[in-house]
């Protein structure tokens, strides 16, 4: 239940557990929630929610994050969520930005904004002691961003177009979070596998390469560039940042990570690599 050209690549990455994923890729995608620990804490999180009706399952390893187990469907009129004290973040995204690490009292710059879920977990994990900035080459989602980011309780500062040109070399961290197949959301959205073909992968690779050596430009030296797909593949993935390396000597491979979807999330992948130049 796969685009057939894609059957050598899906095996090359999930290797002896090629079946089990892709049986994983099929399965009903789980909703979990991460607990804004600006204005939230996790014991009022659970008895708020569990009044409503709404239970939760904790999840190893995860100190903050819960699954929804029950009425699901009532999360987004719940009161912590109206008040900002929770989000529905996927687990593997929210383990892409524990991987990450960002940091308190440093400038940081969501890339590829869109929506803004990366920021937003960014700034529970720094208790919103950073500066966050945002840009995204399709403005009309940064208004919605905005109003999330004043819902929990932070402050983000959007970068238009011509206003980030003004800004290179000035970042800590950079994350980007590039347009990808979406491989590794096929349990979320099962029919865009449908979508995907050959040539629109190889655009979108292209895309990728495009974007990676933009965002570079904004990272400050000794900074950091995080590049998030939420892709399986390794042509999306290690591919590309072994070929940005191989072209940027100002760049040096730090650490990279990739999360099955049979692990219970989405399929992500990230890597860090850092500015020495």
């Amino acid at each position: 239940n796969y685009p057939e050209f894609l059957e050598n690549s899906l095996k090359d990455s999930f290797g002896h557990k090629f079946e089990k994923n892709l049986v994983s890729l099929n399965s009903e995608a789980n909703l979990f929630i991460r607990i804004n620990l600006i204005k939230g804490t996790v014991d009022h999180v659970i008895n708020s929610l569990r009044d409503e009706g709404i239970e939760l399952e904790p999840i190893p390893r995860f100190k903050n994050s819960f699954k929804v187990t029950k009425n699901r469907k009532k999360i987004d009129r719940s009161k912590v969520y109206l008040s900002g004290q929770i989000e529905i973040q996927d687990i593997s995204s929210q383990a892409i930005v524990n991987f990450i690490n960002p940091k308190q009292n440093t400038k940081i710059l969501d890339f590829c904004a869109g929506g803004g879920g990366k920021t937003l977990s960014m700034a529970s994990f720094t208790l919103g002691k950073a500066k966050f900035f945002a840009h995204d080459t399709n403005s009309s989602k940064l208004p919605n961003l905005q109003m999330r980011c004043r819902r929990a309780g932070f402050k983000v500062q959007m970068l238009s177009p011509t206003k980030i040109k003004e800004r290179k070399s000035q970042f800590d961290l950079v994350v980007v979070d590039v347009p990808c197949s979406g491989t590794g959301v096929w349990k979320r959205n099962p029919g865009s596998k449908w979508v995907l073909t050959e040539n629109y992968l190889y655009s979108l690779i292209l895309n990728q390469k495009k974007i990676l050596k933009e965002a570079a430009k904004y990272v400050k030296k000794d900074g950091a560039l995080a590049y998030i797909t939420c892709s399986v593949l390794k042509t999306e993935n290690h591919d590309q940042i072994e070929s940005f390396l191989s072209a940027d000597k100002n760049f040096s491979f730090g650490a990279d990570t990739f999360i099955p979807p049979l692990e219970g999330g989405d399929g992500f992948y990230a890597s860090l690599i850092n500015k020495i130049n």
